[in-house]
C-alpha cells in the first residue's frame, strides 16, 4: 500500500550516488530529548539506516532555530523545522535562506497555535470594556469576537520555541508586540501567552483548569490572507466545566535540509525523502513510534503540500 495523491516532483531516471562517499553521515537536528521531534528523528532512522547509502547521527538541540541556523554554520545537515519559523527567517535573511539553499525532505506532524488571554486582561483600563466584552455576557448578548489585531502594541509572553512563533505572529500581521521570555506560570496573568505545541498539549491544559485564562479564537480566514502558510485547524480543550471547539492556525514541522548548487551532493535527500514516503505506513501503524506519524500519513494521503521547495523522490524506489 502506498499512499495517494501527493503532489511532488518525482524523478524520472534514477539518482546516481557514485558521489556519495561510503562513510557520509547526515547530522540531524532535532529537539529536547524527550519531545517528538527526537523521537521522530529515531524513528526515521531506524527505517531507513539499512536502506540509505549513508549514516543518519539524530542529535539533540535547541529546537527549530537552532536548526535552521545550524544548517548554515555547518552544525547540522539536516534538521526538524516548524514551518513559521522557516518563513519567518527567510523574510530576514532572504540570501541565506530560500528556497534554492534549503528544501524539505519531508512535511511532518502539525501543532497549534494557542494564544492564552488572562480573564482579567484589560491594557487599556481607560477604554472600558474592550477586553471584558471577550469574556463575560453582557444583557445576554453573545462576547465579542477576539481579533489578533486587539494585541497590536502589546506585550506578550512565550517560552522556548514559542518565542520565535510569536514574533512571526507579530512580524507577518504587523502587531509590534513585545514579547518576554516568559517561564510557564499558570497563575501570573500579567500577559498573554503564545504557546506553540501538539493539541491537546498538556501544558494548555494546565492554564486553562485555573479558570484564570481564556483561549482565543484565531480567525484563519483573515490570517490565511497574510501568511498562507499557516493551517486551519480547531483544537478541544475543557473549558469552564466543557470540552469546547477553538478555531485557530496550525503550524507543521518539516525535515529540511540542505541544498547544494552540485546536484550530486543532494542525493543523500532523495534517498531519504523516498524512505520516508515509502515508509509511511508502516511508520504509521508501528505501535513503538511516535503517534505523530499517523498525522503525517493523514496528511500525505491527503495531498498535503508545503509552499516550499522540496528535495525530488526517486521514482525507482517508488514502482509497486
Amino acid at each position: 500500500m502506498k499512499p495517494k495523491n501527493l503532489f511532488v516532483l518525482i524523478l524520472s531516471t534514477s539518482v546516481s550516488y557514485s558521489a556519495i562517499a561510503d562513510n557520509l553521515v547526515l547530522d540531524m537536528g532535532t529537539g529536547g530529548p524527550t519531545g517528538n521531534y527526537i523521537a521522530m528523528g529515531k524513528d526515521i532512522n531506524n527505517y531507513c539506516s539499512d536502506d540509505l547509502s549513508i549514516n543518519i547521527n539524530v542529535l539533540e538541540s535547541n529546537g527549530s532555530v537552532d536548526n535552521l541556523l545550524g544548517m548554515l554554520n555547518k552544525k547540522f545537515d539536516i534538521g526538524m523545522v516548524q514551518n513559521d519559523v522557516l518563513h519567518y527567517n527567510a523574510e530576514r535573511s532572504p540570501n541565506k535562506i530560500n528556497r534554492n539553499r534549503v528544501k524539505i525532505i519531508a512535511g511532518l506532524h502539525e501543532e497549534a497555535v494557542h494564544l492564552l488571554i488572562p480573564k482579567d486582561y484589560n491594557p487599556e483600563p481607560e477604554k472600558e470594556g474592550l477586553w471584558s466584552d471577550i469574556f463575560v455576557h453582557k444583557d445576554q448578548e453573545p462576547p465579542k469576537k477576539f481579533q489578533l489585531s486587539m494585541l497590536k502594541d502589546h506585550e506578550v509572553g512565550a517560552t522556548g520555541g514559542s518565542i520565535v512563533s510569536a514574533e512571526a505572529l507579530s512580524y507577518f500581521f504587523d502587531l509590534n508586540l513585545k514579547i518576554y521570555n516568559t517561564p510557564m506560570a499558570v497563575n501570573d496573568t500579567k500577559l498573554p501567552m503564545v504557546i506553540v505545541g501538539g493539541a491537546p498539549y498538556g501544558p494548555v491544559k494546565s492554564y486553562l483548569d485555573t479558570g484564570k485564562w481564556m483561549l482565543a479564537t484565531l480567525d484563519y480566514d483573515l490570517i490565511a490572507a497574510k501568511a498562507p502558510f499557516y493551517s486551519n485547524q480547531t483544537v478541544n480543550y475543557r473549558i469552564d466545566g466543557k470540552m469546547q471547539p477553538v478555531s485557530t492556525l496550525g503550524v507543521r514541522a518539516l525535515l529540511i535540509g540542505k541544498s547544494f548548487r552540485n546536484e550530486n551532493r543532494n542525493a543523500p535527500m532523495t534517498e531519504l525523502a523516498t524512505c520516508i514516503y515509502r515508509n509511511i505506513v508502516d511508520l504509521a501503524d508501528d505501535s513503538e513510534t511516535n503517534p505523530n506519524w499517523n498525522n503525517v500519513y493523514e496528511y500525505i494521503e491527503d495531498g498535503g503540500q508545503s509552499d516550499w521547495a522540496y528535495f525530488p523522490l526517486d521514482s525507482t524506489q517508488l514502482a509497486d
